[in-house]
């Protein structure tokens, strides 16, 4: 039974439509720790429902919304972004904010961080939900923190943000003014290879400077250092 009411009409969709939403949802929520290639997902994943969505954007929102809701998963964020492309980022339906809302669910109850959600849907949620995304843990004390202080000129290094060779690492300083500053040592660019250091946030204390890095984390990176890990809110996403 379809889940939501429509006229009679003959299936557009291909059988497999759900496994081509599942594997679109991987790569557009990681696109780097996928193995999909980048150069196939519009021919493969997209491409073949464009004449649907654009012939008839609600007939194809309610078509999509019967495949995957009932799926689950990442079918549910492909099916949600294939919407978003191909009929635009106005567009509204019943079935398509049914499914938005289902794969942030799916994210929530995943423990998905919300700084891993676009601002659309960040809005999109806060619209109409009004319990919190996530909850953490407090942030410790001073005393149940005990972090070390600086050494006069000290580079601290508190975090590596992926596996990668060239990941960005987070470093901590006191600066110049009498605060205290996250450092962040990165690649110039994506084309330049050469590294830079730039100021990312600075705060009066290191304790407040350690609350505020691990706010801006949510859940642990690559690598965290002990100082650094009773500041951050959320355990690891389960995926």
């Amino acid at each position: 039974m379809a889940l939501f009411p429509r006229t009679p009409r003959a299936a557009r969709l291909p059988g497999d439509v759900v496994s081509r939403m599942e594997r679109f949802g991987r790569f557009e929520f990681d696109p780097v720790g996928t193995d999909i290639d980048a150069s196939d997902v519009w021919g493969e994943l997209q491409a073949p429902f464009l004449p649907f969505a654009q012939s008839d954007p609600d007939g194809f929102a309610r078509s999509l919304a019967d495949a995957v809701l009932p799926a689950g998963g990442f079918a549910l964020f492909g099916a949600a972004r294939t919407m978003w492309n191909l009929v635009g980022s106005d567009f509204s339906s019943p079935a398509y904010d049914a499914v938005r809302m289902a794969a942030l669910e799916f994210f929530r109850a995943n423990g998905v961080p919300s700084n891993r959600l676009s601002a659309d849907d960040w809005r999109f949620w806060q619209e109409n939900r009004s319990e919190p995304w996530l909850v953490g843990r407090p942030r410790p004390s001073s005393d149940e923190a005990r972090i070390a202080p600086l050494l006069p000129g000290e580079l601290r290094r508190v975090a590596q943000i992926t596996s990668a060779p060239d990941s960005n690492v987070v470093y901590v300083a006191a600066a110049h003014d009498g605060r205290f500053a996250a450092v962040v040592d990165a690649r110039t660019s994506d084309t330049d290879p050469a590294r830079g250091r730039f100021d990312w946030m600075s705060a009066d204390t290191l304790d407040d400077l350690y609350g505020r890095i691990g706010d801006a984390f949510q859940t642990p990176v690559h690598w965290v250092a002990d100082g650094l890990r009773p500041f951050i809110p959320l355990p690891p996403a389960r995926f």
